[in-house]
Order: C-alpha cells, then sequence, then structure tokens
C-alpha cells in the first residue's frame, strides 16, 4: 500500500450512501413533479400525509419551555443520574430483569452498539448477525477491525432460523473466545420481524449451552423501534434475561430517536445486565472511558427531556398518548401495505411492527431503478427491498404493492 499521510487503518474508498443516494434522488423528483405524485419510502423517520417530519408536541414544548441555560450545559460523562435511571425504566417498561443494571449514556442507539462491540471484543472477533440488518453494524465492524459474520435470518417458514444462528455461532466460539450476538428485535430494521418469547427460550438455552470457560458471549439487543412494536407487552421478553451466567452479558442499545422523534438530539443508552455486580460496574467503567475519548458527554438536553417528560404525570400522559396516537397511524399503513401485498402476490417478509417492511427478491437494484420510473423511490439491499412505511401515507401504501410486484416481474421474467 503506497504511504501518505493518511494512516493505512484509516483508508477507506468515497463510497456514496445508497440510503441517501435514492433519498435524494426522491427530493429533487418531488421538485419536478410535485408530492403527491412521487412514492419516496426511503426515509426512515416517521413523516406526516404532507410529507413532513413528525416531531411530538409532548418533546418539543418541553424543549422550548427549558432554562436555557440546562440547554447550554454540559451533562457529565456518563450521564445525568436522573437520566440513567429514568432511561432503564423507559426501555424495559414492566419487564424489568433480575440482576446487575447499569445503563451509560450515548450517541443515540449507534453509541451504544459501538461501545459493544468495542469494549466486549478484540480485533478479529466475531460479531454475528442475522442476514437483515442496519448496514452501520458492518461499518462499525471494519472501522474497529472486528469480524462480521451473517446468517440466514428465517426459515422456510418465516421463522427465526434457529439452527443458522446455532453454526454462527459455534463457528464465531471455534475461532475466537469472544463474540458478540446481535439480536435487531423487535420490530427488526428493515423487515419488521420480532423474535417471539418461545424462540427467544431457544436462543438463550444455545447461548448458555455454548458459555463454556474461556468463553464470552455478549448478546446486544438493539431494540430502536421497540415504541412502536406493540402496546407495551412486547417488553415481556426483557425478564428473560435475568441472572445468566456470568460469561454471559446482555447489553440493550436504546434510542430516543424513534421513541421520542428526536433523531438529531443523537441521545441513547447502552444498558448492562449482568448476574455479577463487578461485572456490570467494569463494563460501565470501560464504557465511561469511551464516552470521554470520544464524544466527551451527550447533550444535556436530551436527557433533560426524558427525564421531565417521565417524571411529569401530565407530560408524560401527554407524550403517551401522542406515541400511541402515531403507532397506530404506522400500523394502519403498514397493515394497508400487508393486505394489499396479499391480494397481488407479493411476497413479504413477516411484519410485526416498526418502520420497514421488507420484500426478498433477486435483481433488487434492477428492480428499484424500474420503479423510478412509476415514481416510486425503495431502497435496495442485497436480499431485497426496504420499503417505509413509516413515510409514506396510507393511501400510497395500498397502492404501491402492485406497482412492486409488477416490477419483480419485468425484471425477473
Amino acid at each position: 500500500m503506497e504511504k501518505n499521510i493518511l494512516a493505512d487503518h484509516a483508508r477507506w474508498p468515497n463510497l456514496e450512501d445508497s440510503i441517501f443516494k435514492v433519498g435524494g434522488e426522491a427530493k429533487k423528483a418531488i421538485e419536478e413533479k410535485g408530492r403527491e405524485k412521487i412514492i419516496n419510502s426511503t426515509i426512515g423517520a416517521l413523516i406526516d400525509d404532507d410529507g413532513k417530519l413528525i416531531a411530538f408536541d409532548s418533546v418539543y414544548d418541553t424543549l422550548k419551555n427549558m432554562d436555557k441555560r440546562s440547554i447550554a450545559s454540559y451533562g457529565a460523562i456518563e450521564g445525568d443520574k436522573d437520566f440513567l435511571e429514568g432511561v432503564i425504566s423507559k426501555c424495559f417498561g414492566n419487564y424489568r430483569p433480575e440482576g446487575f443494571i447499569r445503563s451509560i449514556s450515548t450517541v443515540g442507539g449507534t453509541g451504544a452498539v459501538r461501545h459493544v462491540f468495542w469494549s466486549l471484543l478484540g480485533e478479529g472477533d466475531y460479531v454475528i448477525c442475522p442476514n437483515w440488518y442496519w448496514p452501520a453494524y458492518m461499518t462499525m465492524c471494519e472501522e474497529f477491525n472486528r469480524k462480521f459474520k451473517t446468517y440466514e435470518f428465517l426459515d422456510k417458514d418465516f421463522n427465526f432460523n434457529i439452527e443458522a444462528f446455532k453454526l454462527a455461532l459455534d463457528y464465531a466460539l471455534d475461532k475466537r473466545d469472544r463474540v458478540v450476538c446481535v439480536f435487531n428485535s423487535p420490530a427488526n430494521n428493515p423487515t419488521g420481524f420480532t423474535i417471539d418469547d418461545s424462540m427467544w427460550d431457544k436462543i438463550i438455552d444455545i447461548i448458555k449451552d455454548r458459555a463454556k470457560e474461556g468463553k464470552y458471549i455478549t448478546i446486544l439487543l438493539d431494540v430502536a423501534y421497540i415504541e412502536f412494536a406493540g402496546d407495551g407487552s412486547q417488553k415481556k421478553f426483557f425478564e428473560k434475561f435475568s441472572y445468566l451466567p456470568e460469561n454471559i452479558l446482555t447489553t440493550v442499545a436504546y434510542s430516543m430517536s424513534k421513541s421520542y422523534t428526536a433523531y438529531g438530539l443523537r441521545a441513547g443508552a447502552c444498558i448492562i445486565i449482568s448476574k455479577k455486580k463487578e461485572i456490570a460496574d467494569s463494563v460501565f467503567n470501560s464504557m465511561k472511558h469511551s464516552n470521554r475519548a470520544t464524544w466527551s458527554n451527550i447533550t444535556h438536553v436530551a436527557m433533560t427531556l426524558l427525564t421531565e417528560i417521565e417524571k411529569d404525570k401530565e407530560k408524560s400522559k401527554s407524550y403517551k398518548d401522542e406515541l400511541e396516537k402515531y403507532r397506530i397511524k404506522l400500523q394502519k399503513r403498514a397493515d394497508a401495505f400487508m393486505e394489499a401485498s396479499k391480494e397481488v402476490g407479493l411476497i413479504t417478509l413477516p411484519y410485526f411492527g416498526g418502520f420497514f417492511i421488507s420484500i426478498p427478491c433477486d435483481g433488487s437494484d434492477e428492480i428499484a431503478e424500474k420503479l423510478k420510473e412509476n415514481d416510486i423511490y425503495i431502497v435496495a439491499n442485497k436480499q431485497g427491498l426496504r420499503f417505509a412505511v413509516c413515510a409514506v401515507s396510507e393511501d400510497k401504501c395500498r397502492i404501491s404493492p402492485k406497482l412492486i410486484k409488477n416490477a419483480i416481474d419485468f425484471i425477473n421474467k
């Protein structure tokens, strides 16, 4: 490799993000043809029927009434005490697992994932993940020289592929002594799939069986979309992570981006669950060190938002009512898309909640290009297509499946 001022480990090609690229094309098409003629299913944020970003009144009225000095001030490196307690309560709801639990503030859920990959793996260790995944997982593995191994997410009956997971875990532990198992559930991005409680029992049994002396397994639960995955009972699976063996650590990546429509505030937390206090504390201390070494501390205003809304009964009720209103709106959009898909014979992966629905298909890039001819802008990945019901009106969700099916049939004829 030719030497230059850039360090070898920091040399990356100038790759254009495919999601932002197609999103930019959709925006240009809207400017040229008008919003009503374009179906823009690229945006991973809640958008109203007029194409405007949804920002909860309960959140931003709270922000507007904050003292400017509180907004301007630094937060603690690990996160403010009330926030760290509040985020645990908010994440788990009525289903807090038993054991020693610590939380640390992070820059969104992304920061939590970053900390887990950095603190709990060494160079060359494996992250294993289903093959329908958020691309930033792989990007972070590249950045930190961790191995990224995927396995087939769903079996032929569209259930979580427990056998494929088992093989991937065995492979990783045969090569190395540490592994992180990523589960983006409930409401997986990009599929909307949720692992059910009985399957979690099987997954945990396999992990416990593999957690032999000298082997260290970290479970990472990325729950970015959990508040849009059900009425609260979807959190019951958290109880299953109580008092697991000492060499199994459970971590949770919690994000305020989706749950509080606070995408740009970049706030979240990594929640640590262990059978042993010393382990939970040591992981917390490691991640606190990483906070100081990377972003120092997260925005004080975001922590204050969560704290004030959780503690104030009136604000909390307004927030919950607003969250439920848009959760139902999102579900209606998804129902319209799934019903129309069934009518026209478009195969989709099972959807249980969240912002996206996925269509498995060959030739996804060509299909996405073909759909632009019909003014549909959609994200293509290796496995198929991702349709963002969070960003598309119910009426447009209803007409999209037929157009997608026609494009698939045309490309794959």
